[in-house]
C-alpha cells in the first residue's frame, strides 16, 4: 500500500463517543468528520463565515475496522474528491493515533458540500480562490 495523500487532521475521541462495547459509536463518526474538516476547508471558506455556509447534501460512511478510546487521536486524512460549481465532495480515511499513513484505514468515508449564501438562502457558486484550493487536494 502508498502512503495516503491528503490534508491529516488528529480528532480527539471524547468518552462520551464510545458506545457500550467500548468502540466509537457509529453516529459518532459524523461529527468526528465534522471536526476533521474545519480545519481542513479553514483556509477556503474561513473569511467568508457569515456570508458563505457549507450544507452537507450526502454523507457515506464504511466500516473496515473497529476504534476505540485507546486509538485517540484519531487520523483523519481528506482530501477533495470531487470539484463542480456550487459543490464538492470531500473523502476520508480514518486511522488510530498508532497505525502507520499507509495501513488499511478503519473507516472510509465521503461528504459531499454545497456552497450557500446565508443570508438568500441560495446555493453560492464557488469562488476561483476555493476551487483552486480543492483542486490541489485532488485525489
Amino acid at each position: 500500500m502508498t502512503a495516503p495523500v491528503g490534508f491529516t487532521a488528529p480528532v480527539h475521541v471524547r468518552w462520551s463517543d464510545i458506545d457500550m462495547y467500548q468502540h466509537i459509536n457509529h453516529a459518532t463518526m459524523v461529527t468526528i468528520l465534522e471536526e476533521a474538516r474545519i480545519p481542513f476547508l479553514r483556509e477556503p471558506f474561513g473569511e467568508q463565515i457569515t456570508t458563505i455556509g457549507l450544507l452537507i447534501a450526502e454523507v457515506n460512511i464504511v466500516y473496515k475496522g473497529q476504534l476505540r478510546l485507546m486509538d485517540s487521536p484519531l487520523q483523519v486524512t481528506m482530501w477533495s474528491k470531487r470539484v463542480r460549481a456550487v459543490d464538492f465532495t470531500v473523502g476520508y480515511e480514518v486511522r488510530s493515533v498508532g497505525a502507520a499513513p499507509d495501513s488499511r484505514p478503519a473507516v472510509i468515508a465521503a461528504t459531499q458540500l454545497a456552497a450557500v449564501h446565508i443570508q438568500e438562502q441560495r446555493l453560492q457558486r464557488l469562488s476561483d480562490a476555493q476551487r483552486e484550493y480543492l483542486q490541489q487536494w485532488i485525489r
